[in-house]
């Protein structure tokens, strides 16, 4: 190659595919824009990743139609990852129909990664996840779907198995307990999932999960009063869970070799369920995650029981995130890694 000559032109096209695929759209149009070469090349990338967000109350001319043009133009003829991601203020630049639209190509287009996400202020404002979702004969292409700001309407018409999908994170979503448990029992080889601030969930357990192949769980920020969470699947290998309010029941499995819990504080009512029963249960973890709360319920237990829960033999790594309040409570926490016998390491955060 003589000096001077553009070496990255000359690289073959599906690896100037790939480099465009760390950028999002938009960028990956304007960089082609830079050489008659590439003008056409982000048409063939496996990603298409669209940013719908503005500063200002209602979108611009070009903004209402750059998604439609780029899908219109696009020629791959199958997508790694469609990822779309809507600011509020965008939001009222979609209708319903064109989101179905959005979601139809990128399942015909046999998408593995499938991100679809919507900014909302309130649960009425979800738009309904649209049946095509469940029903396109490209389904079992999807091997990991997040969606936020969905609502999932009771029954879904699954006509087909999700015979790949792995990992699933729903975000600020409206689904109920008889919807989700029905739609699980759909994912064959799920392996990762997420529940994270899901409106009108009351109840979920773990053995919803009937493919017995679910290894992850994190459960965050559920704002419903009383949430019943059951750790129950003897498929798991490891859960987060991450709010104040949420009633955990956690059965002796001995597959859970890591387990978080972050709580803002230790209620003494603890919403009547049993606190040493599930921390009995998790005796066996390998690595155990926790916050403030842990350290004071262990000085609870000094002060009350005289427990210095002397049971976590096999514990190896323990992970500490936030402050320590009161020295009792420290005072407790060393006392309970003193008796950790297998401890190798400690994280802090």
């Amino acid at each position: 190659m003589s000096e001077g000559q553009d070496w990255i032109s000359v690289l073959p096209d599906e690896i100037l595919h790939h480099i465009l695929s760390f950028l999002t759209t938009k960028q990956s149009i304007q960089t082609c824009i830079l050489s008659k070469r590439w003008i056409d090349l982000w048409k063939f990338t496996p990603v298409i990743d669209i940013q719908m967000a503005t500063p200002y109350p209602e979108t611009t001319p070009s903004e209402r139609t750059f998604i439609h043009n780029t899908l219109t133009q696009h020629q791959a003829f199958k997508l790694h990852k469609f990822s779309l991601d809507f600011s509020y203020e965008a939001l009222y630049a979609v209708a319903n129909v064109q989101l179905q639209h959005y979601i139809e190509f990128a399942i015909s287009r046999q998408v593995q990664i499938l991100s679809v996400s919507i900014e909302l202020l309130f649960e009425h404002h979800c738009y309904v996840l649209p049946n095509v979702f469940y029903s396109h004969d490209n389904v079992p292409s999807l091997e990991q779907v997040s969606l936020k700001g969905f609502l999932f309407n009771p029954n879904p018409p699954c006509d087909l198995p999700f015979a790949s999908l792995k990992a699933l994170c729903l975000f600020d979503c409206a689904i109920d307990d008889g919807t989700l448990k029905g739609l699980l029992s759909y994912f064959l080889v799920l392996e990762s999932l997420t529940i994270d601030l899901c409106h009108r969930l009351l109840n979920f357990k773990a053995s919803w999960c009937q493919s017995m192949t679910l290894k992850h769980l994190v459960v965050r920020c559920m704002d419903n009063p009383g949430f019943n969470l059951e750790i129950d699947s003897s498929s798991l290998s490891s859960f987060k869970v991450y709010e104040n309010s949420v009633k955990i029941s956690v059965s002796s499995l001995s597959s859970i070799a890591e387990a978080t819990v972050f709580r803002s504080r230790y209620y003494l009512s603890e919403h009547n369920f049993d606190t040493r029963t599930w921390l009995r249960n998790l005796a066996h973890v390998k690595k155990f995650g926790v916050d403030s709360w842990f350290s004071q319920f262990l000085a609870r237990e000094y002060e009350v029981n005289n427990n210095g829960w002397k049971i976590f033999e096999n514990l190896k790594v323990f992970a500490w995130f936030g402050p320590l309040r009161k020295e009792c409570d420290l005072i407790a926490l060393i006392d309970f890694l003193v008796h950790c016998p297998s401890l190798e390491k400690i994280e802090i955060d």
